[in-house]
This record gives C-alpha cells, structure tokens and sequence, in this order.
C-alpha cells in the first residue's frame, strides 16, 4: 500500500537519530519586612533558571522516551511533545517539519500554533512567529496562563511595529519612578482580552515569559534585561524582596544601562532583609502578586 505524504514525513522524523517539576511551597519576604507565601521559587532558587540552562543530556533522554512514544501510537498528543522536545533541543528544522504536518493532519490545535510561533522565531522567520502566535490567542486565549500578549509585544518590536520605550521603560512602558522604593505604574497592558490586567497578571506574564525565553537567549540582550528590571522593580513593590534582588542582578547581567536606580533600590532591598533578619518573629503578611486576581478582573464581565 502506498504511504501517505505524513506517513513518509512522519517515519522519516522516526528516524532522526538523537543523543544520548513539582509543587512548589517557599517563603519570602515582602516590602514591609513581613513573611510572605508566594508559591513559587524565591530569591537564589529562582536565580538558577534566570539565564541558558545545559540540560541537553536530559532532553535528549526524554526525547527518546517521546520518539518510542511515537513509534507505538502517533496520536496528536505524543507528536505534540515531540515537537516541543526537539525545539528545546534545536532542532528547529526537524520541529517545524513535524508542527507544519500536524497542523495538516490534526488542524485546529492551539499546541500546534503556539509550538509553530516559537520555532519560526527561534528560526528568525518573526513574521510567521507572529502570525502563528496570533492563531494560538485565537485559538485559545487561556494558554500560557494567558500570556501570550506579551510574546506578541516582543515579536512586535522585534519587527519595529511598536515605538521605541523611553529611557529606563520596557516595551511594556511601566513608569516605576526613579525613588529607592517603585510606585505602582498609572496604567497597566492589556491582556489577550483587551483589558487592561491587574498587577498580579502583568508580573505573572513576565515571569512566565522570560523563564521561557531565557532558556534560549543569553546575555546580552536589552529587551530582556528591560523586562527583567520590570520583574525586580513589580517583586520590590508587591513580591518578595529576595526574588527582587536576583532579578536586578539577572537585569544588569543582560544589559541594563539603569545601575544607578538598580543599586539604589538593591540597597532599599538589603535593607529591608536586614530589619527582616533582626526580627524572630516574621508575622504574616500580605503579598499582590501571590494571589491570583479574579477571572472577571482579567475576562472582563
């Protein structure tokens, strides 16, 4: 019997010859000097995954598992994890072959347009990242923890489709003031629903986007390092102080020009940890960006 063209592209895949996470419960400080659960990794914990990360022995592992996978039942979700196994190995050619068929043979999946968006910028094809990061949103706004705007503001500068931040902003345009201690911004992005976000959702998509990113990208790179220093000055306003503290560092690390405000807010920083450290008995306190806003706050009514 004849094979198929994806039944030929798919054993020609099979034949690639390869190379040899956990709930989290930390605690931090907040602004005030007073315990905080944020829920996710704190301070030097965090600091391990702020840059590239060899990993390839582990990957390659994995992908074997995911290749044998495959080879038993090329269902939709086993191919779609092979795909993301061979983008974090950078095999990009080899991952947007694969992504290209699966969106031919199982169209309509919002995996597969956002694994497409960011192979083809891995690749440098921006346009076609962009386009394809556009169907994902379309496709399903929740992915990434809603986040996806933010890959598209990054792919927008990337093409020069958005002015140029002023000094010290990112292309988000946060304003944290110059002052030891950020103000909160005036106005805050919108979200994949077109509204602007509360505070928690803006850091989160930070978070979730540069920990991503990061993997790929080493220093130096001023994007990132502008929107590192937005994840320190959010950490410093609403976070953990010990998170706020590798973040300006990981932000000078990539490239940032600010190390002026940089040294003066790590000083409000040590300072803060210093009275925390005198004091035995931490209360509990508040923290805005450990807890998860409404879904009418983000959706809109």
């Amino acid at each position: 019997m004849e094979k198929s063209p994806f039944a030929l592209a798919l054993a020609a895949l099979l034949a690639i010859t390869l190379p040899a996470t956990a709930c989290i419960n930390e605690v931090g400080t907040n602004h005030h000097g007073e315990l905080i659960r944020p829920m996710n990794y704190v301070g030097q914990r965090l600091a391990t995954y702020l840059g590239p990360r060899n990993e390839k022995k582990l990957l390659a592992d994995l992908t074997r598992l995911r290749v044998a996978e495959v080879r038993k039942s090329p269902s939709f979700p086993n191919l779609i994890d092979l795909s993301s196994s061979l983008i974090y190995l950078d095999r990009l050619s080899d991952a947007s072959k694969l992504l290209e068929f699966l969106e031919q043979k199982y169209p309509g999946h919002f995996e597969t347009a956002a694994n497409l968006g960011t192979t083809y910028e891995l690749m440098g094809r921006n346009e076609e990242a962009l386009k394809w990061i556009l169907e994902g949103i379309k496709r399903n706004p929740d992915d990434h923890a809603g986040t996806e705007w933010l890959h598209v503001l990054i792919l927008k500068a990337k093409l020069g489709r958005i002015a140029k931040p002023a000094r010290g902003q990112s292309i988000l345009g946060l304003d944290f003031g110059t002052e030891a201690m950020p103000i909160r911004p005036s106005s805050l992005p919108a979200g994949n629903y077109a509204k602007p976000l509360p505070l928690y959702s803006v850091a989160l998509a930070i978070r979730y986007q540069l920990l991503e990113r990061l993997e790929f990208v080493a220093p130096p790179d001023p994007m990132l390092a502008a929107l590192l220093l937005d994840w320190a000055n959010l950490e410093l306003l609403a976070g953990t102080m010990e998170s706020a503290d590798v973040l300006y560092d990981a932000a000078l690390r990539y490239g940032s020009r600010e190390k002026r405000i940089i040294d003066l807010r790590k000083a409000q920083v040590a300072k803060i940890l210093e009275q925390a450290r005198k004091n035995p008995t931490l209360k509990e306190g508040t923290c805005e960006l450990c807890e998860p806003p409404r879904l009418e706050d983000i959706k809109g009514a």
